[in-house]
């Protein structure tokens, strides 16, 4: 995903994001949960050798109908979320039926897919109308959770706004949510610190939809695009994820890198004391 995309991205939930009044008090209880830490594939091989425990990794496929004839094999050992575009017309009619079923067959445990990721209002990766409308985009999601039934696949939908604010283009029962998140000045005390306040009555919001399209008490949750600008920032911004992660029963952090800084994320490696948290959070 390209800078200028992010930077999109950030300034419609920027316009979207709306606080309710959830206590923080009723978030914070939940059950625990294992939590496993990731990145994007272009910058595995770093992050690895600095995080050696991470195990997860973010793929894309952001050609329409492009994607592997088998699962990726790598990173090696990798827990990979796979992001596919496909044709919402060939979907939906069964022709890419063969295709996909090839792909999902050969994918190991712990294989996560989704269809067109951040598909919602405001359009912030400028997908053509056929795609990014709330109808076809619960369509294509609903097809894709039946499409990896029988495989090691868990199919999941992506998204970056406030959930709250788009309930129609979330798909009812999916296997995970996920949710990519940024710092960004909604989540600030007056001071310009973090507010870890703020940050979990947003992911708690977001989990009250989740809770009500599926209808369990603890709906998978992942974040699988994150990061904050400011280094100063970023040890308590991924704490504070994780530590949501694990009172809701556990899942995954994929934090996000850019090639040079942005709104929302900077290049990697970040500072010691950064991968020094990063490292403690993957062993707890």
């Amino acid at each position: 995903m390209k800078p200028p995309q992010i930077v999109a991205r950030w300034l419609a939930s920027l316009a979207a994001f709306a606080v309710l009044a959830v206590p923080v008090a009723a978030i914070a209880a939940g059950p625990g949960g294992r939590v496993t830490i990731g990145v994007n594939l272009d910058d595995w091989n770093r992050f690895k050798a600095a995080i050696p425990r991470a195990h997860d990794v973010r793929i894309y496929y952001d050609s329409e109908n492009v994607f592997p004839a088998t699962w990726p094999k790598r990173p090696k050992g990798a827990w990979v979320t796979l992001s596919l575009r496909p044709n919402p017309a060939d979907l939906l009619s069964g022709k890419l039926h063969a295709r996909l079923k090839a792909l999902l067959a050969s994918a190991p445990a712990h294989s996560e897919l989704t269809f067109w990721h951040e598909n919602e209002p405001g359009n912030p990766l400028k997908y053509s109308r056929s795609v990014n409308n709330a109808h076809t985009n619960v369509a294509m999601l609903k097809y894709g959770e039946e499409l990896v039934k029988g495989t090691k696949v868990k199919f999941g939908q992506i998204i970056c706004a406030p959930a709250d604010r788009m309930q129609k283009w979330i798909a009812p029962g999916l296997d995970w949510y996920g949710v990519d998140i940024f710092a960004n000045p909604n989540f600030e005390n007056p001071d310009k610190t973090l507010s870890k306040a703020k940050l979990w009555v947003r992911l708690n919001n977001d989990d009250a939809v989740f809770r009500a399209k599926t209808g369990r008490r603890w709906p998978a949750v992942r974040f699988d695009e994150s990061n904050a600008r400011r280094d100063s920032h970023r040890k308590n911004w991924f704490t504070y994820l994780v530590e949501w992660l694990r009172g809701h029963g556990g899942g995954r952090l994929l934090t996000r890198w850019t090639r040079v800084r942005t709104k929302l994320a900077g290049p990697w490696p970040p500072s010691k004391p950064v991968i020094t948290r990063l490292r403690w959070l993957s062993s707890r």
